[in-house]
């Protein structure tokens, strides 16, 4: 899996020509803590949907409206991510930033008072457009200041950070649940704390663009590839939150076990990524992402067998050491590929298709109530079927990024 080309350098180039130092560690951290509000916009209340179908029982369509709560964000991140990329390489990352903040406080912050389940889900809308700001503009400023070994470093930690912050909030969103289904949405008003942190920020203006990179296009197919890749992969990948619970109650787990399980792939990817974080830079990241895809297959493969709670174990640790492994480096790929000023609206295309994927997973791989594990079957099958493929595309093109 050893790159055939050259690793870039550590350092990225400027306008002026030198390069510059990577960013100080308390830069780092708040690019972190900015990937941590995207897990945070779902995780935070999803132990709160009984409570809150209980609560508004009495309105029409309740319980719809209330599992609608929780998906609608990712369909609006999805949609409107690519303006937030326009926005974010028009105006400069900072901007796009702080603002998307104060609508992560007031859309996500909004079940502490609205009074109707419409109200809770304009206010959902409100922080999927947040999100998408975030997530985008965030993630174009990681290319901007990380290139090379460096930037595949920063991603793995991401991605590991991310995962951290999903076995932290899943647990906090329900110990606040047990005080009141409103209270883990006063979780969203910690965004208003990172605007200090991002006014240090760098605004990140396209002015500050070599003219030579401005004027470079992206490489679309393979831009497109990566984003096909990436949307596949979330459809088999989010078969676990979406379809696991069925196929655990089915094998007679408790919910409390399935808690613990589902909480243990999570920690398993964030695991992945942070061991991984040392090595990048070192391989070439279709190859470790197609890697990713084989033992996420294998491990839904083990799943869909499996006969007993420890059988579905074994199966989640295989498909979480995959987890790890290939948004990292899907991402890197994808920065590789990406010329300067079109950063953030590459990075909004890749956000739209992660969500895309995320909501359609449950729509393409679903599964009849007879039959739980029938989505993971065919899900193993088919990102096997991908993940092969990559393999086979990195060895026959080595320069294709």
């Amino acid at each position: 899996m050893t790159r055939t080309a050259s690793a870039p350098s550590d350092s990225r180039p400027t306008a002026s020509g030198p390069p510059a130092a990577l960013p100080d560690r308390l830069t780092s951290l708040t690019l972190l803590l900015l990937a941590a509000l995207t897990i945070m916009s779902g995780a935070t209340i999803a132990p709160a949907l009984p409570a809150m179908q209980a609560h508004f029982a009495d309105q029409p369509n309740a319980n719809l409206l209330v599992k609608l709560a929780l998906t609608i964000v990712g369909l609006v991140i999805a949609i409107s991510a690519p303006l937030s990329g326009v926005l974010a390489d028009k105006f400069g990352r900072r901007p796009v930033l702080l603002w998307s903040l104060v609508l992560y406080a007031l859309g996500g912050a909004s079940g502490l008072y609205v009074q109707s389940l419409g109200e809770v889900l304009v206010g959902r809308v409100i922080l999927g457009f947040a999100v998408a700001g975030t997530m985008t503009a965030g993630g174009a400023l990681v290319n901007d200041l990380f290139s090379g070994p460096a930037r595949g470093k920063f991603l793995s930690q991401q991605a590991a950070f991310t995962s951290f912050g999903g076995a932290v909030l899943l647990p906090l969103g329900g110990l606040l649940a047990g005080v009141g289904w409103r209270a883990p949405f006063g979780i969203y008003l910690i965004s208003l704390l990172l605007i200090p942190l991002v006014l240090r920020l760098p605004k990140g203006v396209p002015g500050g663009v070599i003219p030579t990179e401005a004027a470079e296009k992206p490489r679309w197919l393979a831009v497109a590839l990566v984003y096909f890749l990436a949307l596949a992969y979330m459809v088999v990948f989010y078969l676990m939150p979406a379809q696991g619970p069925f196929l655990l109650q089915a094998l007679g787990a408790k919910p409390a076990a399935t808690g613990l399980l589902l909480g243990t792939f999570t920690l398993i990817a964030a695991l992945t990524s942070l061991g991984y974080s040392r090595f990048a830079g070192r391989f070439d990241p279709r190859r470790v992402a197609a890697l990713g895809m084989l033992l996420l297959a294998s491990g839904w493969g083990l799943v869909s067998v499996a006969h007993s709670i420890p059988a579905v174990l074994v199966g989640l640790i295989v498909a979480g050491l995959g987890g790890g492994l290939v948004f990292p480096n899907l991402y890197t790929w994808l920065a590789d590929l990406t010329p300067a000023a079109w950063r953030g609206r590459i990075t909004a295309g890749m956000s739209s298709a992660v969500f895309l994927g995320q909501f359609l997973s449950p729509l393409v791989l679903a599964a009849p109530a007879a039959h739980p594990a029938r989505g993971f079957v065919w899900g193993s099958l088919g990102i096997a079927v991908i993940g092969g493929a990559l393999l086979a595309l990195s060895v026959i093109r080595p320069k294709v990024a």
